[in-house]
């Protein structure tokens, strides 16, 4: 027969077990975030799948995903978007930054360029003239690009046509990206997250994990800029375009109340969504 102690150290070491277990598991799904997906090359990549909305539904698995750009996939992160069932890639890059460093190829995989600026040219540049750029700009800048993604006739055109994709697509994932999966992916997502009837809490949840995902990313560019500047205004200012934060996201929110007024009115209006298209896109990716 078991002593005690022999017992409670059996016990401890099952809790000790299921508490890791369970920490892994909550690493990597997360009510706002769905899962992570580990690609070695790129950097932000999550299935949206396990995101729960206001009604007690879920996201499904392998249907939305969001990334960076998939510019130097190896054979491993191919196979890891072939087994999350990756159909079509929507790519928010500009011309100029899909000519510069163009996606990997993967096969059997649709690649779609859906440009969210008007710009060929939009995030094409060398150090010395984002410098430039970067000294010449506003402190809340950042504020007036998320605005614009929601308000300007381009961008808005863009997201509208990546919604007739969503709607298009009745099987496999949707994989969507810019450069660093932050500001156009992220105006994408809280876009498509609200038609699906996520409360606003999870999207900016959704959106500032950004941070924690391309922290390596962020420093390096910080360190490379500082290298060739002392620039404080520079510096500043690149820290806040390599940084998700929630007055940015807010900021296209309250474009988008007063445009339309809520966002409901928002998806109808400048999406071009209907009542049957939002009651399909809920049909097609979320759970039953």
């Amino acid at each position: 027969m078991k002593s005690l102690s022999q017992i409670m150290s059996r016990t401890l070491l099952v809790t000790v077990i299921l508490t890791a277990n369970f920490a892994i598991c909550s690493a990597n799904n997360t009510p706002s975030l769905g899962s992570t997906i580990h690609l070695t090359t790129t950097p932000n990549a999550h299935d949206l799948g396990g995101i729960r909305t206001k009604n007690g539904q879920h996201i499904r698995q392998n249907r939305l995903i969001r990334s960076a750009a998939l510019t130097r996939l190896n054979h491993h992160d191919k196979w890891l978007l072939y087994k999350q069932h990756v159909k079509v890639i929507l790519d928010f890059r500009s011309s100029g930054e899909i000519k510069r460093t163009p996606d990997a190829k993967i096969s059997g995989v649709r690649h779609l360029h859906l440009s969210v600026m008007s710009s060929p040219n939009f995030g094409v540049h060398t150090t010395s003239q984002y410098a430039g750029q970067l000294a010449a700009k506003q402190p809340n800048f950042m504020e007036q690009f998320y605005q614009k993604m929601v308000l300007e006739s381009h961008c808005v055109k863009a997201y509208r046509t990546m919604f007739h994709y969503l709607l298009k697509q009745r099987s496999g994932a949707i994989l969507y990206h810019c450069t660093y999966g932050k500001d156009r992916t992220g105006v994408a997502t809280m876009l498509i997250l609200s038609s699906l009837g996520v409360p606003k809490t999870t999207i900016m949840k959704n959106y500032l994990a950004s941070n924690h995902y391309l922290k390596k990313t962020t420093a390096k560019e910080y360190r490379q800029m500082a290298r060739y500047t002392h620039n404080p205004t520079v510096l500043r200012n690149l820290k806040r375009s390599k940084t998700a934060r929630s007055a940015y996201l807010n900021a296209a929110y309250s474009a988008i109340y007063h445009c339309d007024g809520t966002m409901k009115h928002y998806l109808h209006q400048q999406m071009r969504l209907s009542n049957h298209d939002i009651r399909q896109l809920r049909n097609q990716y979320l759970t039953k």
